[in-house]
């Protein structure tokens, strides 16, 4: 069910279906710091994440294991495990994949608003953004240092973000694709409008969370940027990839 709910949040990422981009290319390492939480140790975790964005299209790539394709045209969302060879379709509506869940377990339209409500509910954002005035050089780009609070009910999380304007992205929706696990939240508008006042691309975030008493600190880091067309079919499902509920995945 967490992981469920973890995927329903995340239909919202391509809410902006009618934006413009330009085919872009970006490589990030995502580092966590090992900590522990209600007595149990989580281990340290880094992984590479592959991201192409081309029109109203979206591939995110996390390893080799899995992969979001996101589809603006279709209004759709496609989770790929490319272990079981499966995949899952999500609709970019909160609400439509509420109702879809729980049309499985006999729900109905009313009762998946109402957890759609709930859920946007219990996981509300405050965010401000302030410039430091601060500057930075990072793997040779040029970037200014802002500070990001956002506090939710599960905890806070402090980022000091170092970003550049010397690399040219559609700003539009770098900063949905940046907090795509909190798309749907209520508060979500007003923290990309925070965001907003971020100038350029961030290219090193370092965050501190507070959550249940413990403290979580996480890194990312832009490592490659490049203006290139994505491979043939990087938007389309693989053949031979079977369809499964998303709830299953």
């Amino acid at each position: 069910m967490r992981k469920a709910m973890c995927l329903i949040v995340m239909v919202f990422l391509l809410s902006v279906a009618t934006q413009s981009w330009a085919d872009d290319y970006l490589k990030i390492r995502h580092v966590n710091e090992a900590y522990e939480v209600m007595g149990q140790k989580q281990p340290a975790t880094e992984e590479i994440v592959e991201t192409w964005l081309s029109g109203n299209k979206a591939r995110m790539n996390s390893g080799t294991s899995s992969s979001v394709i996101l589809r603006g045209d279709k209004q759709v969302m496609y989770m790929l495990d490319h272990d079981k060879r499966a995949y899952a379709e999500v609709p970019m509506d909160l609400s439509q994949a509420m109702t879809g869940m729980m049309g499985d377990q006999g729900g109905d339209q009313q009762m998946a608003q109402m957890m759609a409500e709930m859920m946007g509910a219990m996981m509300k954002i405050n965010a401000s953004v302030r410039d430091t005035g601060a500057t930075k050089t990072v793997n040779d780009w040029n970037c200014r240092v802002y500070e990001l609070n956002m506090k939710m009910p599960m905890g806070n999380t402090v980022s000091e973000i170092c970003a550049t304007e010397d690399i040219d992205v559609d700003m539009s929706v770098y900063h949905k694709i940046g907090h795509a696990m909190m798309a749907g939240q209520q508060g979500f508008d007003d923290l990309i409008k925070e965001m907003e006042k971020i100038k350029g691309v961030s290219v090193l975030t370092v965050s501190k969370a507070t959550v249940m008493g413990a403290t979580i600190v996480s890194r990312e880091e832009l490592l490659e940027h490049k203006k290139m067309t994505p491979p043939a079919g990087s938007f389309d499902i693989p053949e031979g990839y079977t369809r499964q509920d998303f709830m299953g995945m």
